[in-house]
Parts: C-alpha cells; structure tokens; sequence
C-alpha cells in the first residue's frame, strides 16, 4: 500500500511544556473541575499542520464539550455514546459552548502574550 502524501497530515502532538502552561490557565479560568485531560489517541487532523515540518512550532488542541447536560448524563447512565462532531445529529448548546469556548481561547492568547 502506497500513502499519497498530498492527501495525508501529520500526527496530531500536543507540546507537553505548552499543554501544561495552558492547563493552568485554563482551570484559573474555568476552574480546574472543568478542565480535564483527554486520553491520548492516534488521530491525525489537518491541525497538526500548524506545528510544521518537525513539530517547530508547540502547538496545543482542546477539546471543548458543548453537549447539553441532561443527554450527557443519560449518555454516562447507558453508554450509549452522544453524537460526534462530525454527525448531524451532533447538537450543541450553543450560548454555554460559545461563551465557554471564548473565555477559554481568551485566557490562552493572554497567557502566552504575558511572556
């Protein structure tokens, strides 16, 4: 089997030093019982383009959860697994996903720009 490269991205790489700056930021500014650490996993995303050729650059990806709480906990209940990002059943609510996922990415940029 051959891999066409022009059809394939690198490996999704959190930085570590990086993963661990924005932690701390982010549970200062959500709370740390909001912030938690994903499994890892083997997924590639065209995200993984931004660190360039040779992880040059950190780069770090969060997961924001945007689920309405009420099918989370039935979710948890009966293991049946909520829709994923890709789905169109995928149904977010949108004002607590949009006003969490802007606090969030707020207090990233101001803690990398008070070096």
């Amino acid at each position: 089997m051959q891999v066409n490269q022009p059809e394939s991205v690198p490996v999704t790489y959190n930085d570590p030093t990086l993963a661990a700056r924005l932690k701390t930021a982010l549970s200062a500014a959500l709370g740390s019982q909001n912030v938690l650490e994903g499994k890892s996993a083997m997924v590639s995303e065209d995200f993984g383009l931004f660190g360039l050729e040779g992880r040059r650059i950190p780069c770090f990806m969060l997961w924001l959860g945007a689920a309405d709480p009420g099918k989370l906990a039935d979710s948890l209940r009966t293991g049946r697994a909520l829709p994923s990002l890709h789905s169109s059943l995928f149904a977010p609510l949108p004002e607590p996903a949009i006003r969490t996922g802007v606090l969030a990415m707020s207090s990233a940029v101001l803690e990398l720009l008070a070096q």
